[in-house]
């Protein structure tokens, strides 16, 4: 998962199903919160992956996103760093993105569909993994403070089913789908927050944590 902003500090966690419910109830009575399923793939470039280079090109990340099972429009996401930028991919571009054809973006002006363009044709970039999941997040805009619970997170390499939800359910239906909790926030978390999330911390798991330089 992703947040919109660069927040200072982000931590994700592996959660139970029981932990889970005990957060989604808390949260759900204390923080406005938004629910939607979420489909997301994500490509990586096989020469360069898991290091970072000098060149910014290099350190490009992309992903595509759709929600509610519906892939008319798609969203594309750019990821340098902890700097995201976005914009719209319709499902006829994706599906030609997806067999192979890259020329459409050649015609386009946006600058992340040309970055895409590029690491596509210059990095070896392709699809990496799929992951389909449930997402609740609980914002508190005034606060920089971010919460989001991923539930029924599955993964499929096949990502040529990747506009197919009902397909994509067919491929993942003998995973154990995983829980996972992103935490982000710019400065402090409220005391009534902290509170809630400290109900699980004896089970939660720490999956990474990062921190903008001060």
């Amino acid at each position: 998962m992703t947040t919109p902003i660069p927040y200072a500090h982000r931590m994700h966690y592996k959660l139970t199903p029981s932990d889970y419910a005990a957060l989604h109830t808390r949260l759900s009575a204390a923080v406005p919160g938004r629910a939607a399923a979420v489909h997301t793939l994500r490509f990586a470039s096989y020469r360069f992956t898991n290091r970072w280079t000098q060149n910014a090109a290099e350190n490009l990340r992309f992903s595509l996103h759709y929600y509610d099972n519906d892939p008319t429009y798609l969203q594309l996401v750019r990821q340098q760093g902890e700097e995201y930028t976005y914009t719209m991919v319709a499902e006829a571009e994706c599906r030609a993105l997806l067999s192979g054809d890259t020329d459409w973006l050649l015609g386009r002006s946006n600058p992340v569909l040309q970055d895409f363009y590029e690491c596509l044709t210059g990095q070896m970039l392709l699809p990496q993994v799929m992951m389909t999941c449930r997402r609740e997040i609980y914002r508190l805009s005034n606060l920089d403070l971010w919460v989001a619970l991923d539930t029924d997170i599955r993964t499929s390499l096949e990502h040529m089913k990747f506009l197919d939800p009902e397909q994509l359910a067919l491929e993942t239906a003998e995973q154990e789908g995983q829980y996972l909790m992103e935490l982000s926030y710019s400065d402090t978390i409220p005391d009534n927050i902290l509170c809630i999330l400290e109900e699980t911390a004896p089970r939660r798991q720490l999956l990474a944590a990062t921190a903008l330089p001060a």
